[in-house]
């Protein structure tokens, strides 16, 4: 089993539990693959969040963090590859597509740190953030003049950190929806988000996310099935089933697991109800990241479906 997207409470504000604590989980739980992708540093104080304010960080603080992050993230993988650890542990990090300063910056870490793997994220919409809580995702879609433009932008902002840093796993794809509502009133068109269909009723957002998947197809990411929209309300993971059907249309199938823990808990939640999607979706394969010991290159690698769907990892899910 593969996770490509992680979190611990050592290096950021809003997880909880140690590096090492989410480390020895997924080790317990059987992965064979698991990426720790920590958050890049953010270069101005007006992004910190309520709760880095509240624990007194700066903006040299989530540099020193990632700094710390990074060597203690290298160690521990070394560690594990010495001890014949059957979990294969990448250090990345997540992007924070804010604006095209902080993609900049993020080309400008990637040249600093030896990485192994990115998660290309957008988190902010016209620079507010659109995964915090519903108050400020109305705001970002009032800058946008409606829910329209709010979609406009996000993917449009999408698209600028994929073709700058062409991340290999393209994190939420469709995060912009977390705190939409099937009520939320469209003035465009008339409807309400539950009644749109994005291909008729939205084309320039769909030809905006087709474009972007194309894209990633065409140098080899992936999209990632998030666990985590499970435990923040959604019945399935991201991204949801017209996207998943857009991937399958546009960017080859190509998905990946991940379950963007933050705390101990996380690790491999919800994975139970990811297999039942990715089996309504009918896909034959899934792509993971894992690295060669001999060369120490990262690869992309299939695993069937079939395979998937027969591993001892489920044996601790109650279904």
């Amino acid at each position: 089993m593969h996770s490509h997207h992680s979190h611990s409470g050592d290096y950021v504000a809003h997880a909880t539990d140690t590096l090492e604590g989410i480390a020895d989980r997924a080790i317990e739980m059987g992965f064979e693959t698991f990426c720790l992708t920590e958050h890049m540093p953010r270069i101005d104080s007006k992004f910190l969040y309520p709760e880095e304010i509240e624990q007194n960080y700066g903006i040299e603080t989530l540099e020193t963090n990632f700094d710390k992050f990074y060597h203690h993230a290298r160690r521990l993988q070394k560690e594990k590859i010495k001890s014949g650890c059957k979990t294969h542990f990448l250090v990345g990090l997540e992007v924070e597509g804010i604006d095209e300063a902080h993609i900049e910056f993020a080309a400008q870490i990637l040249e600093k740190y030896d990485i192994d793997m990115t998660v290309g994220s957008v988190h902010f919409v016209k620079q507010i953030p659109i995964d915090f809580n519903r108050e400020n995702w109305e705001l970002a879609k009032d800058r946008c003049g409606g829910i329209r433009g709010l979609f406009k932008e996000y993917f449009e902002l999408q698209y600028k950190v994929l073709t700058k840093l062409k991340p290999l796993v393209v994190g939420h794809f469709d995060l912009i929806r977390l705190f939409s509502d099937d009520d939320d009133l469209d003035e465009t068109t008339g409807l309400t988000l539950g009644q749109i269909e994005l291909v008729q009723d939205w084309p320039e957002i769909w030809d905006l996310i087709t474009r972007n998947l194309i894209f990633i197809n065409s140098y080899g990411g992936i999209i990632e099935f998030n666990s985590a929209a499970i435990r923040k309300g959604w019945k399935t993971p991201y991204p949801k089933m017209d996207i998943c059907q857009a991937v399958i249309q546009y960017c080859g199938s190509r998905f990946c697991l991940s379950d963007d823990s933050h705390a101990i808990a996380q690790v491999g939640l919800n994975y139970h109800k990811v297999k039942e999607y990715v089996n309504e979706l009918k896909l034959k394969k899934l792509l993971y990241l894992d690295f060669d010991s001999a060369s120490g290159k990262i690869e992309i690698k299939e695993k069937p479906v079939d395979d998937f769907n027969s591993s001892e990892f489920w044996s601790q899910y109650s279904q």
